[in-house]
């Protein structure tokens, strides 16, 4: 009876462990694509350029790669596109993906609390799908999960308290931590951090939000520097006068060339370039 007691016991008490197991550590290698996809956080990081900025600062050596492939909107299933667009996965194998930066959760966490266990099994079928595939030609990617940021009480009393949407995106912020760690996939929780920028901004009369959801270039930059933070490795060097005159002409590259691929990726009126009109013949 004792024999049979320990053999039930210890797969759940392996589980239990499992589930109590902090998520690994994000990590960027020599020569590595990056791929960011998400909604609107996601996608207005190309527009600042703060958080490739500092991560091409932080790994001077590692010759990354950046492609934005975020749109506003996106969520984990559902990521609306023009006809011919391409699929998701189809994206991701063009640039090489190595390393997929995954910002959701906040389109999601309206559904409030009835639809977290729907967000759960979806963002899990994501993980395990996606950690299958080889978009690169060099092996399976590597995942990085980013929960929402908070909204923000901005100083303009025409925006709504966020109380309520911050209970919700608490919610889905812990949820993706559960997920994340359940898969071994790092996550980086900016639920949190974002909350400290804004209560620090309000002590000094500032909005770091254009309308309580979306960063200000400033934002942008706080909470890149918040992100950089959670890889491992050097620190980012003190910003002498030098350093921040390199740092702004790094900057100016990055969002140039973060220009230059969205005219690209998504191509102004592309049913003419590679949709249904694409194919017309006109004498």
């Amino acid at each position: 009876m004792r024999l049979k007691l320990i053999v039930l016991v210890l797969p759940l008490l392996g589980a239990s462990l499992l589930r109590g197991q902090q998520a690994p550590a994000p990590e960027l290698k020599s020569g590595d694509h990056v791929a960011i996809i998400g909604s609107t956080l996601a996608d207005r990081f190309q527009h600042s350029g703060w958080l490739e900025t500092y991560l091409y600062s932080k790994f001077p050596d590692l010759d990354l790669s950046f492609r934005d492939l975020a749109v506003p909107a996106d969520e984990v299933v559902t990521r609306v596109r023009p006809a011919d667009f391409g699929t998701p996965d189809e994206w991701l194998t063009k640039v090489q993906a190595d390393v997929i930066f995954a910002f959701f959760g906040f389109n999601e966490s309206f559904q409030g609390k009835a639809g977290l266990p729907k967000f759960k099994a979806d963002l899990d079928s994501f993980l395990k799908t996606t950690l299958t595939k080889n978009y690169s030609g060099k092996g399976n990617p590597r995942i990085v999960l980013f929960s929402p940021i908070a909204n923000e009480r901005t100083q303009d009393p025409n925006f709504p308290d966020p109380k309520a949407n911050n209970v919700n995106i608490r919610l889905y912020a812990e949820a993706m931590a559960e997920v994340a760690r359940d898969n071994g996939v790092p996550f980086v929780d900016l639920f949190a951090p974002s909350q400290l920028m804004f209560t620090a901004a309000a002590k000094r009369g500032q909005s770091l939000t254009i309308n309580g959801l979306h960063l200000s270039e400033e934002g942008d930059k706080l909470l890149a520097q918040a992100i950089v933070k959670s890889f491992p490795g050097q620190r980012l060097a003190a910003k002498a006068e030098g350093n921040a005159l390199e740092e702004e002409k790094l900057r100016a590259a990055v969002v140039d060339k973060d220009a230059q691929w969205e005219a690209r990726y998504r191509t102004i009126d592309g049913n003419n370039v590679y949709g249904g009109r694409s194919a017309l013949y006109h004498d």
